[in-house]
């Protein structure tokens, strides 16, 4: 074969061969199908692992997990006992402040409606005595004209008597009225004994009798008491020994 001159360099030796392109082309194929089948094979080699039964060196590590796993739950378990356990006693002293505040509550309520009622009473005592007094008056004024009205023996004296006898007595219901509304009640002591925290002695009447010492010889007025607030005494009289 003989070479022209364009195949020689410039001192006369011989230039290189140029690949061609077919030539390179098959080069960088082979080269992915190659780089291809390695990763293949690694992939393979990394199933073929993972498929592998675990050793026996293994086995007591799983085991020993599984017993750790377990010892944790346990303790878990009791933590969130513990945790109940704290909440429940949390809870029952709760409802025990709660029961405690609601009874102070409670007290402090009535305390205060006994102070705000005593002292409503204090304020209106006086009132209440004075128209306490006004009745007794005007009983002792019915009485009277009762008996002037017998004493005297004209009829028509005596039907005016009686007229102005239920006037004023009227007037003592009236009265009675207005204490009512106001939580004033009139009351006789039950019993004939002489109770001298509801009572109180006028007169007394010498009695040779045993039994009748320190009974009630007559009621003269009735007592007045707001509540169990006594406003006044019932008023009596009262047997005593003869001396």
């Amino acid at each position: 074969m003989s070479l022209s001159p364009d195949d020689l360099d410039a001192d006369g030796s011989e230039a290189p061969l140029e690949p061609s392109p077919v030539h390179e082309g098959s080069e960088r194929q082979e080269a992915l199908f190659q780089e291809i089948a390695d990763e293949l094979a690694e992939r393979d080699a990394a199933l073929s692992a993972a498929e592998e039964p675990e050793s026996a060196e293994e086995a007591p590590s799983a085991a020993e997990w599984a017993r750790q796993t377990r010892e944790a739950i346990d303790r878990l378990g009791e933590q969130v006992n513990q945790r109940l356990a704290g909440l429940q006693a949390q809870f029952d002293r709760e409802v025990r402040a709660e029961a405690t505040r609601e009874r102070i509550v409670d007290r402090l309520h009535a305390e205060l409606q006994e102070y705000k009622q005593d002292l409503l009473l204090k304020v209106q005592r006086p009132i209440f005595i004075d128209l306490i007094q006004l009745h007794d008056d005007i009983g002792k004024m019915a009485r009277a004209v009762v008996s002037s009205g017998d004493n005297d023996g004209e009829a028509e004296a005596d039907k005016r008597g009686v007229g102005f006898r239920e006037t004023l007595e009227s007037i003592q219901v009236a009265i009675e009225d207005v204490l009512y509304r106001q939580g004033v009640e009139p009351y006789r002591n039950k019993g004939d004994a002489f109770d001298p925290r509801r009572q109180r002695a006028l007169t007394t009447v010498p009695t040779d009798r045993d039994e009748l010492a320190k009974t009630i010889a007559e009621r003269l007025r009735p007592g007045f008491q707001a509540g169990d607030k006594i406003i006044r005494s019932e008023l009596v009289s009262v047997y005593t020994l003869a001396r």
